[in-house]
């Protein structure tokens, strides 16, 4: 399966080995699953929702079967979340307050199942179909199915600390995605073109973005700094947990920083070139947030006054004067 990514699945070479797998998701039939072993449900699991996400739809759980003496489960079976069909009584509701949700069950047949073996505790697959009557999603989109929604611990952690500093969602949703490689849009989808936009927007926007940009070596190290980044936050989080993996962890990365540094430092004296971006240059990093006016009435102490050079005071609407109002204007009492 070349065209599976196998950092997405730290176990997946071990699963294709185990299964004697070496074709594409695509191409993936009944006999090369059915009656094939694996030495837990872990593994089974691992391999039906790596490939459920390559192949462009949602597993979900539909029958699991335990012993009543230790609740241990022998029997488990996945199918897709379009697997059968909404029941009537939702459909014909006569008191129904809500507008009801969209049909998305259609009675896809893909399932995987899988038997305990009681000999040898192996798991054995006794059913597998790998064939849908819908609509698949394409793998630039696979992401957002709801099997593959699922945030990582450390992830979540730093997502929750930055919106406690005040962060506002749309900033740690760009930095997110920047510590990921970053957002890579070359055209706008026409979906996303709104009805009310001018017509030279429409047209423009159909054009390719980036095509000739003078930046690609710029961003080629964002996006590896990003990466870098990504792993080194999963590694925190678990180096954090007790203070023996979080001195361990700091004196590695104080030799690693050392070395990257002095290599980094060499590099652009052979050259005899300053850098031209400083760690704080860096749009990964966070900056703080940039202050803005608000509305309103600028302060007294600000306003000039009349063109004599004059300064503050309010004027009496009746004759223009400073120091009183027209309640106590001469022009109004005669004086």
């Amino acid at each position: 399966m070349t065209d599976v990514d196998i950092a997405s699945n730290s176990h997946w070479q071990e699963i294709l080995d185990t299964l004697q797998l070496s074709k594409s998701v695509a191409e993936i039939d009944t006999h090369d699953i059915e009656g094939k072993e694996m030495v837990s449900l872990k593994m089974w699991e691992a391999f039906y929702y790596t490939y459920a996400r390559w192949k462009g739809f949602s597993p979900r759980i539909d029958d699991t079967k335990s012993r009543k003496s230790d609740g241990e489960i022998y029997i488990r079976r996945w199918v897709c979340n379009k697997e059968g069909f909404r029941n009537e009584k939702f459909l014909n509701m006569p008191d129904r307050k809500r507008r009801p949700k969209e049909i998305t069950r259609c009675g896809c047949q893909a399932a995987l199942r899988i038997l305990r073996l009681q000999k040898t505790n192996l798991w054995r697959c006794q059913e597998f179909v790998p064939f849908h009557n819908h609509d698949l999603v394409i793998p630039s989109q696979m992401q957002f199915t709801r099997a593959n929604r699922e945030v990582p611990e450390a992830v979540a952690a730093q997502v929750i600390s930055m919106n406690r500093c005040g962060i506002k969602t749309s900033s740690v949703v760009a930095h997110i995605a920047l510590q990921s490689g970053g957002l890579d849009i070359r055209v706008i989808p026409e979906s996303l073109i709104l009805t009310r936009w001018r017509k030279d927007v429409k047209t423009s926007s159909s054009t390719q973005v980036g095509e000739h940009s003078s930046e690609h070596q710029k961003m080629t190290q964002l996006s590896r700094f990003g990466a870098l980044n990504a792993y080194s936050n999963s590694m925190n989080f678990f180096a954090s947990h007790s203070e023996a993996t979080f001195q361990m962890a700091k004196m590695e990365l104080e030799k690693l920083n050392t070395i990257f540094r002095a290599s980094y430092e060499e590099g652009h004296n052979s050259q005899n070139s300053q850098p031209t971006t400083t760690y704080r240059d860096n749009p990964n990093i966070i900056q703080d947030p940039v202050r803005v006016r608000t509305k309103g009435m600028a302060s007294t102490n600000s306003r000039k006054g009349t063109n004599d050079g004059v300064q503050g005071g309010r004027q009496c609407t009746l004759c223009g004067g400073r120091d009183h109002n027209k309640r106590t204007c001469m022009r109004r009492t005669g004086v």
